[in-house]
């Protein structure tokens, strides 16, 4: 048997490997191709805007606000209300709002008690992160074709009136954007500290994208300048202390979220609908199931770091790891994939199967509550936990597939660049590997 295939012997005489004579896009192509990917984005968050139009009206009542698809956390906590009771589902309502979050719904509450104008300026929170989110991916990556999976995904039209979710993700993209300083910006590692600082106070994922900023740094793919996340490090710290000593109910609902935190789209929700155990088992054990797996999906990325990691394939290999296992995986846990699959993955085929296993999640979790306020409507919770599964196993793909990119770079960043000239005897030392390496980029 010959150790090459017959396509790679005759590559020669075929001119080369395949894209080895394409050309780099051109400045009028990137800026058409900007305007369009926009144009998208524009289009989606406009629809997104009209599904909340009818609850806005209504006053979100339930349950025909989950009946419409735009029910969410927030609305919900500031009526007072909390989750209806359906097997698998959290029990919700304000204690379960993350700090910012909270904060800014006692903040609307001194001023009035309309539901419409508080997610009124919601929505224009997260209409402008999701502007920001867009301008950060069309700036940070190197394929931007393959951002019509983000700027045209039925997920943000499902969580943009749910958290504030979307302008913490766009808070964590910028992050990394500043931390390896993709042009025209230069690395600012203190900002990409702050940004993510503030992002962990309305998710924690954030903390899984600064684990991944600190592992893939100092190591980055081919091409990148390396970065020491110290300074960045440095800068979460004091931002989520400042936070911390501002809001001290942070520590408590750290502790409530673990008694409430078995929620829809995960494992343990499965099971609570199968009626086998009860949250008080589930909680703590898919907790600590969830953590091993993000140590030991860290452990992984720090013994292969010599090799280079692109810290977006770190960062959603992070994120899939803990929200696999996750006790609770909603969409708005979801939506922190979202940027990071379409930096990783190349495969057209994966992403589509996995935006379609989100979005027939995102109906049937609000079609269950729905059960929940009247028992002859909404979807049977053996349809949901049928459709949790199928959504776990499309993240399974997405972490196999996402693992085969983890050494090919897929973002953009200050590039390593060869040092001053040096004398013959050390021309073939480390700094020609990164001149040849710097060339090639």
């Amino acid at each position: 048997m010959p150790s090459k295939s017959s396509t790679r012997i005759a590559e020669p005489l075929l001119g080369g490997p395949v894209g080895i004579h394409l050309g780099a896009a051109g400045r009028r192509f990137r800026s058409l191709q900007a305007y369009i990917l926009a144009a998208v984005l524009g289009v989606t968050t406009f629809l997104a805007l009209a599904l909340q139009g009818p609850c806005l009206s209504s006053g979100y009542e339930q349950p025909s606000a989950s009946a419409r698809m735009c029910a969410g956390p927030l609305s919900t906590a500031f009526l007072g209300d909390t989750n209806p009771e359906v097997l698998g589902r959290a029990h919700g309502g304000a204690a379960a709002l993350a700090p910012l979050e909270a904060r800014l719904v006692d903040l609307f509450h001194l001023f009035t008690n309309d539901v419409s104008l508080f997610m009124v300026v919601v929505l224009l929170l997260n209409t402008a992160g999701v502007a920001a989110l867009g301008a950060g991916l069309l700036v940070l990556a190197r394929f931007r074709g393959w951002l019509v999976a983000v700027f045209a995904s039925p997920l943000i039209l499902f969580t943009l009136g749910s958290t504030l979710d979307p302008t913490a993700l766009a808070l964590a993209v910028w992050a990394m954007v500043s931390f390896f300083g993709a042009p025209p910006l230069r690395p600012r590692g203190w900002l990409a500290g702050m940004l993510l600082g503030i992002a962990t106070f309305i998710n924690p994922l954030a903390l899984l994208v600064l684990l991944a900023l600190s592992l893939a740094g100092p190591n980055p793919a081919r091409g990148l300048k390396p970065r020491n996340p110290r300074m960045m490090l440095a800068a979460a710290t004091v931002t989520s202390a400042l936070l911390l000593v501002v809001d001290l109910s942070a520590i408590d609902r750290i502790i409530h979220w673990y008694s409430d935190a078995v929620d829809g789209g995960s494992f343990a929700s499965i099971l609570l609908m199968a009626e086998l155990g009860d949250v008080s088992v589930w909680a703590p054990l898919w907790i600590i199931v969830s953590a091993g797996v993000v140590l030991a999906v860290a452990a992984s990325l720090y013994m292969v770091r010599r090799t280079g990691l692109d810290p977006a394939v770190s960062a959603c290999l992070l994120i899939c790891g803990c929200l696999l296992l996750a006790p609770g995986l909603m969409p708005w846990d979801s939506l922190w994939l979202l940027p990071f699959i379409a930096l990783s993955i190349r495969r057209w085929w994966v992403l589509i199967v996995w935006t379609l296993a989100e979005t027939v999640f995102a109906v049937a979790i609000q079609l269950g509550d729905v059960s929940g306020f009247k028992v002859d409507e909404g979807l049977d919770s053996t349809f949901v936990a049928l459709f949790t599964l199928l959504r776990l196993l499309a993240l399974v793909l997405v972490v196999i597939m996402a693992g085969e990119n983890l050494y090919r770079r897929g973002i953009r960043g200050v590039t390593a660049t060869a040092g001053p000239p040096r004398r013959r005897k050390e021309e073939h030392g480390s700094g020609h590997d990164s001149e040849h390496t710097s060339r090639l980029e």
